[in-house]
């Protein structure tokens, strides 16, 4: 797993790669998205293991020492998600209830065709926090 950061809004402030034996399966990009906002951008795969992994950024995002209320809300964005099953999913909800427990609201912003069938077949569309309209 590699791990960068840069700066000013607008501007990556980390990226993610978790890395499964030779290939990459899963990519995540943070960027400012103004004042309190974080967006979050996954690109890959999406299931339990690699839900896994999101969790330990959104982990890091609340557990900074000092730094407790940098990021008040997260914007995810699915777009990128090429592969999703429902363990991905699954682990997605416990995150975004943890995030809530923890005062950092979490909106899903967008999703790609394949989130946006798994979500149906899972039955998640009314659990997780799409954002509507």
């Amino acid at each position: 797993m590699t791990v960068g950061r840069h700066g000013a809004r607008g501007e990556v402030v980390g990226a993610v790669r978790v890395d499964q034996g030779a290939g990459s399966r899963l990519a995540i990009r943070q960027v400012h998205a103004g004042g309190r906002d974080l967006l979050v951008c996954p690109a890959g795969e999406l299931d339990h293991e690699t839900g896994q992994q999101l969790s330990e950024v959104f982990l890091r995002l609340v557990d900074r020492p000092g730094r407790p209320d940098e990021h008040r809300r997260v914007l995810l964005d699915l777009s990128g998600v090429v592969r999703c099953d429902r363990g991905g999913l699954f682990t997605l909800l416990g995150i975004c209830q943890a995030l809530d427990v923890a005062g950092v609201g979490i909106v899903i912003t967008e999703l790609s065709t394949v989130v946006r069938l798994t979500v149906g077949h899972a039955g998640l569309g009314g659990r997780l926090p799409l954002r509507r309209g």
